[in-house]
């Protein structure tokens, strides 16, 4: 959840950018405009990864509960995750004309998708009504924590069939949001 605050406030740089007329100097360089958005993709996407790694080393000194027993496993959920929020942060940016905007509807959409998608207590301990799971598993945050709570506390692999579901259908949400946020973007800074 918190990895979804940093980053739409990173995502937002793109606003913030068109409002002080930084966006229109790149646009004038002689590289595509679409590298722009790229570019904040790949900026938001590494900060993403540098915060989850201090996070998962800082959760393995404090509190040894084998992080790192299967690397690549991890290595796969964290890039997963960090395609599917950057892509939130991405579209965030893209849907709104403001960074107050962004703002407000970015914190209103991540508390909604924490609460449902089992960031503040966990799901499988509570008995829902299939209304209640059909929304709770259309979050993506619901599919993250899936992914990593199996393969630490279940010790599930990527090759295992839920760890692979989680993983695709968070892919499933980073190529939507990402396709989402590139059309937005050449409609609303590419006109014309």
């Amino acid at each position: 959840m918190m990895l979804l605050f940093s980053l739409t406030g990173a995502g937002a740089l793109l606003l913030s950018e068109r409002d002080s007329g930084t966006l229109r100097r790149l646009f004038a360089l002689p590289i595509a405009r679409e590298s722009v958005l790229l570019g904040k993709f790949i900026f938001i996407a590494i900060l993403e990864i540098c915060q989850m790694i201090v996070l998962f080393v800082y959760g393995e000194l404090m509190f040894k509960v084998g992080l790192f027993r299967d690397p690549l496993t991890l290595a796969i959920l964290i890039v997963t995750w960090v395609a599917a929020a950057s892509g939130f942060a991405m579209f965030i940016a893209t849907f709104t004309t403001s960074a107050k905007q962004a703002d407000g509807l970015s914190t209103v959409l991540i508390l909604v998708m924490a609460a449902l998608g089992g960031c503040w207590f966990p799901l499988q301990m509570m008995d829902l009504p299939m209304s209640m799971v059909i929304a709770t598993r259309s979050m993506m945050t619901y599919w993250a924590m899936d992914g990593f709570q199996g393969m630490l506390w279940n010790g599930l692999s990527i090759f295992d069939t839920k760890t692979l579901t989680a993983a695709g259908i968070q892919w499933t949400w980073a190529v939507a949001l990402i396709g989402i946020a590139i059309l937005l973007f050449r409609r609303t800074y590419l006109k014309g």
